[in-house]
């Protein structure tokens, strides 16, 4: 495999591992994974604590977590969901929702989706503007 010294983002094509020029490691898509812990005032130890990969089973340390933070250790798809459940978000969220602009949003919506009667109904229905 070839290795390419960039600052851009990380080439998607096959082969080519691109690299951050100090040479720190492959160069990671953004992702909001700290920016809602911080939202939910969690620290480092809080959450790393509320992971557990089976009862009493601890799923990631807090030092593990600050590195998939800061881009310097990739995420699992395990560790997405079990941060998710944590945080109270979709695993999508966690990746494409900034909670310090979306995050009073993401969460009305997630109580909006859990009520599913009539008046909640007709107060979204009008929002949207819709009739019926």
């Amino acid at each position: 495999m070839a290795i390419q010294i960039c600052n851009a983002p990380r080439d998607h094509g096959l082969g080519v591992a691109r690299y951050h020029r100090d040479m720190t490691g492959p160069a990671r898509e953004k992702h909001f994974i700290r920016a809602w812990r911080e939202y939910r005032g969690y620290s480092l130890r809080k959450l790393a604590d509320m992971l557990e990969s089976a009862p009493g089973v601890p799923l990631m340390t807090h030092a593990n977590i600050g590195r998939i933070e800061t881009g310097a250790q990739p995420y699992t798809q395990d560790f997405l969901e079990a941060s998710a459940r944590a945080l109270g978000v979709e695993p999508a969220d966690l990746l494409t929702k900034d909670p310090t602009k979306e995050g009073e949003v993401v969460d009305l919506l997630r109580i909006l989706a859990q009520r599913r009667d009539e008046q909640t109904m007709a107060v979204l229905r009008a929002l949207a503007g819709k009739t019926g």
